[in-house]
């Protein structure tokens, strides 16, 4: 395995889409020369700029390990708009939109995220139901046997409190870290 340090993307005059569009380029040069690229560090204000560097696959899969959908409507992008923001651009392009989040928690969205995730046709398993790997498993089985690319996103969040204490909204139940790295392992 070899590493390679493709830089940093910054936010610029509080310019988020401009960094996204950056973000998007040096995911796409990246990908040129690597099977696996990886975006660390930020919120998830950069998953849409790491979407964007994919080059609009049309069997491409989402899976966000996150407490939140991360489906807010906003009038400019923020890190809870990120999903929404793929499932918008894909529909413009007539992709289908494939998004499943895994580790939400009820407490941490609104009815309206949920009405959302379902107009969408959004998947989710809730953190209750991810105390053990079975219900994650199984859907994430079933979901990459029918997409030719998964993108996946891990939100620290989707922890526990105990495991992830630095975050900026820590989980009251959160998922296991086994059960994350069974996840992580499947896909």
């Amino acid at each position: 395995l070899t590493l390679v340090d493709h830089g940093d993307v910054t936010v610029e005059d509080d310019d988020l889409e401009d960094a996204q569009r950056r973000l998007g380029e040096a995911v796409a040069r990246a990908r040129r020369d690597a099977a696996l690229t990886v975006v660390l560090g930020g919120g998830h204000e950069s998953a849409y700029g790491s979407y964007l560097g994919l080059g609009h696959p049309p069997r491409l899969g989402v899976i966000n390990l996150d407490a939140h959908l991360d489906l807010r409507e906003a009038d400019r992008p923020t890190s809870g708009t990120p999903f929404l923001q793929i499932a918008r651009d894909r529909r413009e392009r007539g992709l289908d939109v494939r998004y499943v989040a895994i580790g939400v928690s009820t407490a941490s969205n609104t009815t309206a995220l949920f009405d959302t995730a379902r107009e969408i046709g959004a998947q989710w398993v809730l953190d209750d139901d991810c105390q053990d790997a079975e219900a994650p498993l199984e859907l994430v089985s079933r979901f990459v046997a029918d997409v030719d690319e998964v993108y996946l996103s891990i939100d620290l969040d989707v922890l526990p409190g105990s495991a992830a204490p630095g975050v900026s909204a820590p989980a009251a139940l959160g998922v296991p870290p086994v059960v994350i790295q069974a996840i992580c392992d499947a896909v």
